[in-house]
C-alpha cells in the first residue's frame, strides 16, 4: 500500500505516542509499515478476566488499536480516524504470557478505510487465534473535528 503522506510514519508515531491505554495495558508497537501494524502485548494481572484468561474487553481493544493505527498510516497528515462499526470474533481463550496482534487495512477509501485484526499466542510453533475483527475507520478531514491536543 502506499501511504498518502510523506510523513506517515511520524504522524502515525505521534497518535500512538498519545495513546494513554496502550501504555496502561503495555501493548508494544513493533511493526510500523504503510497499511500494517503488528503490537506485542505482555500478560498482566490486570489484563485478566475471572478466570485467568486475557479479557475480551482488552482482546477487543487491541484489535481496534492495530487495525486503527493501520488506517492511520494511510491518511493525509492532520485528518483523524475513528471507528464506526467493528465485528469481533472469539475463537480461543487467551491463555499465554503473551499476544501478539496485527491489524491490516484491507480497502483504504476517501471517506472509510476498511481493516482487519487479529490477536494470537504462539504454543511452540503453533498460532493459536484468540480473535479476528473486522472494522471500518472513518477518516475525518484536518480541523472538522479538534483534537484536544491542537491548540
Amino acid at each position: 500500500m502506499t501511504p498518502r503522506s510523506s510523513r506517515w510514519r511520524e504522524y502515525l508515531q505521534l497518535k500512538i505516542d498519545r495513546n494513554k491505554f496502550a501504555s496502561a495495558v503495555g501493548l508494544n508497537f513493533v511493526n510500523l509499515q504503510p497499511g500494517v501494524i503488528e503490537a506485542e502485548l505482555d500478560m498482566k494481572e490486570m489484563l485478566e478476566q475471572q478466570n485467568g484468561y486475557l479479557h475480551g474487553g482488552v482482546t477487543s481493544a487491541v484489535c481496534d488499536m492495530v487495525a486503527g493505527y493501520a488506517a492511520y498510516s494511510m491518511v493525509e497528515e492532520g485528518q483523524q480516524v475513528f471507528t464506526v462499526e467493528s465485528k469481533v470474533s472469539y475463537y480461543n481463550p487467551g491463555i499465554s504470557d503473551k499476544f501478539y496482534a496485527k491489524g491490516w487495512v484491507d480497502k483504504a477509501g476517501k471517506r472509510f478505510h476498511f481493516c482487519e485484526s487479529e490477536i494470537y499466542y504462539l504454543k511452540g510453533d503453533e498460532k493459536v487465534t484468540i480473535a479476528k475483527s473486522t472494522t471500518t475507520m472513518a477518516v475525518i478531514e484536518a480541523g472538522v473535528i479538534k483534537d484536544k491536543h491542537d491548540k
